[in-house]
């Protein structure tokens, strides 16, 4: 895990800011709000490039999945946002067998609200996200950010795990 000074000096929302709300679609096509999650406990966002042709995002998504009901066991409810269509991210939940909610952020709304869009991406890749995980509490502070100095290495279930158990 990289130290706090590390992290602060990345892009996007800072430890100890309001997260922002957002109301996104998930990949059966409902909305999900962040408000509306935060009523329910902590959340960890968990911010892919793509669930559809980024390798480490879906290395990283199943190995999420596959330390699920211990990630769940913190109290935490975890959610993936990408900028892909609700029927790109579909077929990805459905392929990577992806049972934690896949949100779609198409046009980087959410991504740009939070700072985090790669602004050295073009063409298909435009409007990506930093790979990032914010960690939530209930009031919808962020109290951990995970994040690593490129996109192929990734925070570990382990850390997301610790960072939720460091939460008051």
């Amino acid at each position: 895990m990289l130290p706090s000074s590390a992290t602060e000096a990345m892009p996007g929302l800072k430890v100890g800011q309001k997260a922002i709300d957002f109301t996104l679609q998930n990949s059966a096509g409902e909305t999900v709000a962040l408000r509306d999650l935060l009523t329910k406990g902590k959340v960890a966002l968990v911010f892919v490039r793509s669930a559809d042709w980024c390798p480490f995002c879906r290395a990283q998504l199943q190995a999420l999945q596959n330390s699920l009901k211990d990630i769940q066991a913190t109290g935490v409810q975890m959610v993936a946002i990408s900028y892909d269509s609700p029927a790109t991210n579909a077929a990805a939940a459905k392929k990577l067998g992806l049972t934690f909610p896949l949100l779609s952020d198409t046009g980087s709304k959410v991504i740009d609200a939070y700072g985090i869009r790669n602004h050295e991406a073009t063409g298909r890749a435009d409007g990506i996200p930093h790979p990032v995980v914010f960690l939530l509490d209930q009031q919808g502070i962020i109290q951990v950010k995970l994040m690593r100095d490129g996109f192929r290495e990734r925070p570990e279930s382990a850390e997301i795990i610790a960072g939720v158990n460091s939460i008051k």
